[in-house]
């Protein structure tokens, strides 16, 4: 698998991407997209349910094949990859965010964004201080030795933010990660976000909520499997 040196290439970029699931009749999730993430963007991905935005979620993350089109993942043309080199550039380039954390119940903060490590060729010797040293960078230094049940929300998912960055993607691919959160702890990681993104941490936040894509510096709206331009920008 080639990749390109350029630093200037696109996180992500879609190119006439259809996805359509089997069925009586034929469900069309996304028809014809096309689309770029550059590095260092904040861009929102909006819309309501079964507007297509889960399944760019699955494609943009190579957890989907697309029914067409071509999707690049950091200049890398994933279509004609195998299943292990897919898990590769998953592990390599993409830092997931969920709704509902997925944290480990007995591990702690460390050792849950020690996890995130597991399938990259980062050493292990060193995971436990590059571990900490995120936890430090999302403002859990205080919170390393605590397990999930310890935490709130808030800082539950701020563990989840450092997991997804802990193997310094090239992007981080957040699917409405204030869903499980009230509107304190809501503005608190939606600041963790902007603040990475000011250091150059290219987000890819998806949501239904127009509050939380009113905060990305570009906003591109789906309905109906398809980019909406009237309300993208």
């Amino acid at each position: 698998m080639n990749e390109p040196a350029d630093q200037n290439i696109p996180a992500v970029e879609l190119i006439d991407v259809s996805k359509t699931y089997e069925g009586t009749p034929p469900v069309k999730a996304l028809s014809n997209i096309s689309m770029s993430v550059s590095k260092g963007e904040l861009i929102g991905i909006i819309g309501a349910s079964g507007s297509g935005k889960s399944t760019l979620l699955h494609v943009i993350g190579t957890l989907t094949r697309p029914t067409g089109g071509s999707v690049f993942i950091n200049g890398v043309e994933t279509s004609g990859l195998t299943d292990q080199e897919l898990s590769g550039i998953r592990s390599r380039y993409v830092g997931f965010i969920f709704q509902d954390f997925f944290l480990l119940p007995g591990f702690t903060a460390q050792e849950n964004v020690e996890n995130g490590l597991l399938y990259t060729n980062f050493p292990a010797a060193d995971r436990n201080e590059r571990a900490r040293e995120i936890l430090d960078r999302v403002g859990l230094s205080h919170r390393v030795n605590h397990l999930p049940n310890e935490m709130s929300g808030g800082e539950q998912q701020r563990v989840a933010v450092a997991r997804a960055l802990v193997h310094k993607p090239a992007f981080v691919l957040a699917d409405e990660p204030t869903g499980n959160l009230d509107s304190k702890n809501t503005e608190g990681v939606l600041d963790l976000l902007i603040g990475l993104n000011s250091d150059g941490t290219t987000v890819i936040l998806i949501t239904h909520d127009q509050d939380v894509a009113e905060k990305c510096s570009r906003r591109v709206s789906f309905k109906d499997g398809k980019i909406d331009d009237s309300l993208s920008g």
